[in-house]
């Protein structure tokens, strides 16, 4: 026999209920554990939903000081990454930092300290809304002009220099990034408040999400911005859905590691 469809209207209604119940109960808001302030900034950049969507970030570094330029690529969820230079080439498996075809060929200080450094810098603020980081309102002094920031800290033992400290300073209209503060405890794992200057300018956004074009390093003390240090573009940025292969950071048989810094 068949039901009219008033019969089965309050079993319909019943299973709606149940269902718009379920669906309140799955959400979850993620950014429940952040302040306001790094929020804002976070959904001017793009949003955190976006950014955790890929699992692949490529990018060319540029310097036009001396015309060099370096290939990172760098798994988004295993934070393994890869830098390509003309004569170097450096890894990170997730344990080991390792350069070809040896540490030598890599002229900088620390292939570890470098490895993601500027894969940091190119993608805060998302990065800064890793597990263990910690948040508070500041205000900076920038030659003479007050600017409010969002200063961020880490938790004991994140990272190889948990005593770092980052300001970010937020344009009040456009609530983006416009400059950076930040301490480098690496070498001495020593806290300090002697502080670095980046700018960051040429906003590109790429699959929704906002990116830097360039940034300019600058001396910084007591408040005043000194000269500049560097300047570096990013260009040929790539995100994907898909994760790089793992064998791609797998240290190669002539490698050698480079260990964390001690002094």
């Amino acid at each position: 026999m068949k039901r009219s469809l008033l019969s089965t209207l309050p079993i319909l209604l019943f299973s709606i209920l149940i269902s718009c119940t379920t669906t309140k109960k799955e959400y979850v808001d993620i950014y429940a554990s952040y302040p306001t302030s790094f929020t804002k900034l976070l959904q001017a950049h793009g949003g955190l939903e976006k950014w955790n969507s890929f699992n692949t970030l490529e990018f060319d570094l540029f310097n036009p000081e001396d015309s060099s330029q370096e290939h990172h690529i760098i798994d988004l969820k295993l934070r393994k990454d890869m830098v390509l230079g003309d004569s170097f080439k450096i890894g990170f498996n997730g344990k080991d930092v390792w350069v070809a075809p040896n540490k030598k060929a890599f002229s900088g200080k620390s292939a570890r300290f470098y490895h993601n450094l500027f894969f940091y810098f190119f993608s805060i603020p998302y990065v800064l809304a890793d597990p263990g980081v910690n948040y508070q309102e500041d205000t900076v002094s920038l030659s003479g002009q007050k600017f409010s920031c969002i200063m961020a800290t880490f938790n004991a033992g994140v990272g190889d220099a948990d005593k770092d400290f980052y300001k970010m300073v937020v344009d009040p209209q456009t609530k983006k990034l416009t400059s950076l503060l930040y301490t480098v405890t690496y070498y001495s794992g020593e806290a300090h408040e002697r502080y670095n200057l980046l700018t960051y300018m040429d906003w590109q956004e790429i699959e929704g999400l906002q990116f830097p074009g360039k940034i300019a390093g600058y001396k910084y003390a007591d408040g005043i911005v000194g000269e500049k240090r560097y300047e570096y573009l990013f260009k040929n940025v790539v995100l994907k859905k898909e994760a790089p292969p793992e064998t791609l950071f797998t240290m190669p048989a002539e490698a050698e590691i480079d260990s964390l810094f001690k002094l």
